[in-house]
């Protein structure tokens, strides 16, 4: 055979799949014999090396040495390297070699190799192929590389099992070359890492899915075929509790069930006889609280995150800042969770070795986008709650689902998945969903933005104009109370907005409920009911990990956007409802709040105003022969509580502090003692005749003030 060219044999092969044992050596810490982004020799000027330069021994004196990642090209090499002279006629092969010392090789059982690679890779341990990737099994110095690598796929680390016997007492050598995709191949980068244990390692996770009120899933992959155990407890130290799943696989999946809503575990995943990760505090997770739970929430959510460049990185760290020891109760994927094409070195880079620490903590519901083309594997990656498990309808399909959590019910539709039609399966189910629910909030999220003019444009695009014109009027019809979108790699926010499903020239001033900004620093915050057309806040949160626009940032249903990277941090607290956009840097750019108040029929309750806006919103209907009396108790007797009402023949939208159009009739009484009561009888406005259908609004100034109704004669009062 030509010294120069080499066949991959099949006893490379049984290598590189045999099934290895545990070991009866000492419990040893897992050993880093070449961590990422060290310091590697490299030869980048074309030449030929034939085979010598695999082995021990072998002089690479005259190569360079830097620090990988090692490429040209990309925005994420640390040492950037040569491709000749010819941008068009770039050298085909490139060479990398790393040695390293062991003093006694036979206290491991097995060896991982981790490596990077654009385009494809030959790896040789001392001499010996230990594994390929995207490369024929014919190669020499000009062969190309299989396929062109693009997306998260340019910085995903691939696993490989190797043989521990190849290592040597003393000084070992990993040698490793990076083959283009063609002469003119725009980048390159390259980085490997190599680690010894005497048990088996995790090559993923572990990593939390489907977090019910009583359960749990738990997921990880080992790197070579083992039998999965998940012990878990109350406390690290303390697993006391243990699930065995019986099958040997390198891809484990445990569900621990009989959980009490609320109540934190810690947990560990391994073999019967090893811990592979956990029994420590980043191994933790908290069942989800009882549907209706009143209670603090906090939402992530993320858009386009699957570039797995710093990008990302610094998005993710700006959040952890921020949220520091507030724990993450649900976590959005909005799509396009893995570019270029969803394929599964793209989510290992792009998910599983960018979001590592949060996935073990906090399970992570996705809707998928465009990029996310690979459907079996997107569907293989997420476990989605398609019966109903976490609450709402069942769907039958993990395209499309919903869930509830606290007093929040959240609605994931799929706009990729084929035509959304009215009327249509998705659209059926998702009206009889919403029609289920008795939550306070609703949250609807999916790929496609029905408002847009940032790198896509909603006016035009096939799947943003459906979602809008199909979909948006059935969700305002059950009061959804905020939409979030990615697919546009900007941050968009919304007005409150109702009724507009056409192109942004035909918006409409009566299409603002509120035409203030909601910033509570602001104009104040946007204050709706609970109900049809009461409004929705739309937010385009694409710009997680890439931003570019193309179309100016000037839909005019936008109060605010930006071409920033960054994600939404969404806090609930009972009829609140606050959404931040955080950027790549720490800093809040925009904060929204919303506040829910009860229809007139379920008052009784007490709530604290602020000067200047509604301490509450009521409205009809009632029947205008109706006695209507307001019982006030004010809570600060030293201020006077003004009461002020309006009535109307029509429904109209309720603005902070305003009742718009003008009603009717306005009533405004002044209470200045402890307590009394002011009826609306005596003040019926003239110009709406009894019997008549009537529609009430009023707000109280005085912070303090507490506010109840009493009615007589049978007053019918529905909610609007």
């Amino acid at each position: 055979m030509d010294p120069q060219r080499r066949v991959r044999s099949s006893a490379l092969l049984a290598i590189l799949s045999l099934a290895l044992v545990l070991s009866a050596s000492p419990l040893l810490a897992q050993t880093t014999l070449i961590p990422k982004s060290d310091v590697w020799t490299y030869l980048d000027d074309g030449s030929d090396q034939g085979t010598a330069w695999t082995a021990i021994g072998f002089d690479d004196s005259s190569w360079s040495s830097d620090q990988a990642p090692l490429g040209y090209g990309g925005d994420e090499a640390a040492t950037v390297i040569s491709f000749g002279l010819d941008f068009n006629n770039k050298h085909t092969t490139t060479w990398f070699r790393y040695e390293f010392n062991v003093v006694d090789p036979s206290i491991f059982d097995f060896l991982l190799l981790k490596l990077r690679r654009d385009d494809g890779a030959v790896v040789f341990l001392n001499g010996t192929e230990i594994f390929s990737s995207n490369l024929p099994a014919v190669v020499d110095y000009q062969t190309f590389a299989g396929n062109t690598i693009v997306g998260a796929e340019e910085y995903a680390f691939f696993s490989a099992a190797v043989d521990v016997g190849l290592l040597v007492a003393g000084s070992n050598v990993l040698a490793i070359e990076v083959h283009q995709r063609s002469l003119s191949s725009s980048d390159l980068s390259f980085d490997a890492a190599l680690f010894a244990d005497d048990k088996e390692m995790l090559t993923r996770g572990p990593y939390l899915q489907l977090g019910t009120t009583t359960s749990m899933n738990i997921r990880w992959r080992s790197h070579v075929d083992t039998l999965g155990r998940v012990s878990y407890g109350t406390s690290p130290g303390s697993l006391t509790n243990v699930i065995d799943d019986g099958i040997l696989t390198n891809k484990h999946e445990v569900t621990i069930s009989g959980l009490t809503p609320g109540s934190t575990w810690y947990y560990s995943v391994g073999t019967p006889n090893d811990v592979l990760a956990g029994d420590d505090l980043g191994h933790v997770f908290t069942t989800a609280p009882l549907p209706g739970t009143i209670q603090p929430v906090r939402i992530w959510a993320i858009g386009d995150s699957g570039e797995a460049t710093s990008n990302a990185a610094a998005v993710r760290d700006a959040y952890l800042n921020f949220t520091g020891a507030t724990p993450t109760d649900v976590w959005l994927m909005l799509g396009d969770n893995a570019y270029d094409d969803g394929s599964g070195p793209q989510y290992q880079a792009a998910v599983f070795d960018t979001y590592p620490g949060l996935l073990a903590k906090y399970p992570v519901l996705a809707t998928r986008g465009n990029h996310d083309k690979n459907l079996s594997l997107y569907y293989d990656l997420f476990t989605l709650p398609s019966a109903g498990e976490l609450g709402g309808l069942p769907s039958g399909t993990e395209s499309y689902y919903s869930f509830d959590y606290a007093n929040i019910h959240f609605i994931c539709l799929d706009s990729e998945g084929g035509i959304p039609l009215m009327g249509g399966a998705m659209w059926t189910w998702a009206d009889a969903d919403l029609s289920a629910t008795d939550q306070e909030w609703i949250i609807a999220f999916w790929h496609h933005p029905p408002y847009t003019k940032g790198s896509h444009d909603s006016d035009s695009e096939g799947e943003l104009v459906l979602m809008r014109t199909q979909f948006l009027p059935m969700l305002e019809d059950h009061g959804v109370d905020l939409v979030l979108n990615g697919h546009s790699h900007s941050y968009e926010r919304s007005y409150l907005l109702d009724g507009h499903y056409g192109n942004s020239v035909s918006l409409l001033p009566s299409n603002l409920i509120d035409d203030g900004d909601g910033n509570p620093s602001g104009d104040g915050a946007y204050e709706k009911g609970i109900g049809a057309h009461e409004g929705t806040i739309y937010c385009v949160a694409g710009s997680s990990s890439k931003i570019t626009s193309t179309n100016g940032l000037n839909h005019p249903a936008m109060v605010y956007a930006t071409l920033t990277l960054g994600s939404l941090v969404i806090d609930v607290d009972d009829e609140e409802l606050r959404v931040r956009f955080l950027n790549d840097n720490g800093v809040v750019m925009d904060d929204v709040l919303i506040r829910h108040h009860d229809s007139w029929s379920d008052l009784g309750n007490a709530l604290a105003g602020t000067p200047g806006e509604p301490a509450l919103d009521g409205r009809g209907p009632l029947l205008a022969d109706t006695f209507v009396a307001l019982d006030l108790v004010n809570a600060l007797p030293s201020a006077a509580a003004v009461l002020v009402a309006g009535f109307s023949a029509v429904n109209v939208p309720f603005k902070s502090g305003i009742l718009v159009p003008s009603p009717d009739a306005l009533f405004a009484g002044l209470l200045t003692d402890a307590s009394g009561e002011i009826s609306l009888a005596s003040t019926w406005p003239a110009g709406i005749p009894l019997g008549a259908t009537t529609y009430f609004q009023y707000w109280i100034s005085d912070p303090g003030a507490i506010v109840f109704f009493s009615a007589s004669n049978g007053m019918a009062a529905e909610a609007q």
